[in-house]
């Protein structure tokens, strides 16, 4: 795999971070491929109208954007494996809250992503994202 595409994928994860963080949903859904798939905790989400559904809920239950919303994806290194076509990441995440201005930060998960990603085009998509937390519940 190049450099370039490795970095490419990396670029890819960080996108997906601060659409979550930001309530953007089509950005969001943009990171996956038509067919992507999601699976968490939380459900199986397949397609990018379902992925596109389930940031709403999110965004709606004040968790995830809008000015009220202090959530923070931070994401580790990945370690990604594949070839230039296709490849598999495998990357930790933490996720940050606070409540309000000067409140408590608190650590409601900590967890990884499984990810398969293919380039379609000159952009690397998600097809699959398996969330998986060690501590807490997404989608809770």
């Amino acid at each position: 795999m190049t450099a370039d595409n490795r970095l490419a994928v990396m670029d890819l994860i960080a996108r997906y971070a601060r659409a979550i963080d930001a309530g953007d949903v089509d950005g969001y859904a943009s990171n996956f491929t038509e067919d992507g798939v999601i699976e968490s905790s939380a459900g199986t989400f397949a397609g990018r109208e379902e992925i596109r559904a389930l940031l709403r809920r999110l965004v709606g239950s004040g968790r995830i954007g809008g000015q009220a919303a202090r959530t923070r994806h931070f994401v580790g290194l990945p370690l990604i494996e594949g070839d230039d076509e296709r490849c598999r990441a495998h990357t930790y995440v933490t996720i940050f809250t606070q409540e309000a201005d000067g409140g408590a930060v608190a650590v409601p998960s900590v967890g990884s992503y499984e990810d398969v990603c293919v380039k379609r085009g000159n952009r690397w998509l998600f097809e699959r994202r398996i969330i998986a937390s060690d501590l807490g519940r997404f989608g809770r």
